[in-house]
């Protein structure tokens, strides 16, 4: 079945005048029987200096796991029906398993600078997931399911039958600034996830610098329903500007998206 998705990040107005880089990822696949959709958050505060690596690392790895996963258990279909928690908490698993691999390779090929050592020494020590943390939304479609990972703040909405919904369970962790993250300690418990038959015909993740940037959810939602439509009709051309006004005259914050439709 043919999938048609996208996905963009820009850098917030806030990293801009100060010359920072976005801390943002987002990232899809598209194959022949399944999609995968991911984004990822880098928290961005002093201790998580290195979470634009750890946002990157996170998507990256987050499809590559659901890929590996599909080609060990010929496909979603196959075991996400029989036992939908588990299927979701063993991906989470190896979606941490890959992130905290990733990132000791890469305090090994990029040990910490000067300016970084001085960081931590500030804080008495980091742990080195602290250093990358990021949140995590991740969506995966086939032609018959639809299934959705998410650690942290940031928006997953699905259409459904014309209408564009929140599917994915709240998390009453996530009060005003504060945020789950991969770098928790108990980041497995912390993952929410959904699963659905019959799936959705598109969805559309998105960090929370894009959710912050709408006065209601109700307005958001028509946003996301438009962006779907531009990707169906091979008009994503104008978000990249939209999505820089957007945070300029709302969250000034890092936006990504990743959308599928099928």
């Amino acid at each position: 079945m043919p999938f048609k998705g996208y996905a963009l990040s820009v850098k917030g107005a806030s990293h801009e005048e100060i010359g920072e880089g976005c801390q943002d990822s987002a990232r899809i696949y598209m194959g022949d029987s399944f999609a995968v959709a991911a984004v990822a958050d880098g928290h961005g505060s002093e201790k998580h200096f290195r979470s634009a690596a750890g946002s990157e690392m996170a998507t990256r790895i987050a499809i590559r796991s659901i890929c590996d996963f599909c080609e060990r258990n010929n496909g979603l279909d196959k075991i996400f029906p029989d036992n939908p928690s588990n299927t979701a908490r063993r991906i989470a698993a190896n979606i941490i398993c890959g992130w905290n691999s990733e990132i000791a390779a890469h305090i090994k090929l990029l040990p910490l600078n000067g300016r970084e050592k001085a960081i931590v020494e500030k804080h008495g020590g980091i742990a080195n997931e602290v250093m990358y943390g990021a949140t995590l939304i991740v969506a995966g479609l086939t032609e018959n399911i639809c299934f959705g990972l998410q650690i942290g703040d940031g928006s997953f909405c699905a259409l459904d039958g014309g209408e564009m919904i929140f599917p994915m369970p709240e998390d009453a962790k996530l009060v005003g600034n504060l945020t789950t993250s991969l770098c928790d300690n108990d980041a497995i418990g912390n993952f929410r996830y959904f699963y659905r038959e019959g799936g959705y015909s598109g969805v559309m993740l998105s960090s929370d610098g894009l959710i912050n940037s709408f006065l209601n959810e109700s307005d958001f939602l028509k946003f996301g329903r438009r962006v779907l439509t531009a990707v169906n009709d091979g008009a994503t051309s104008p978000l990249g500007e939209h999505l820089k006004t957007r945070s300029r005259c709302g969250s000034r914050d890092d936006i990504s998206i990743a959308a599928i439709i099928k």
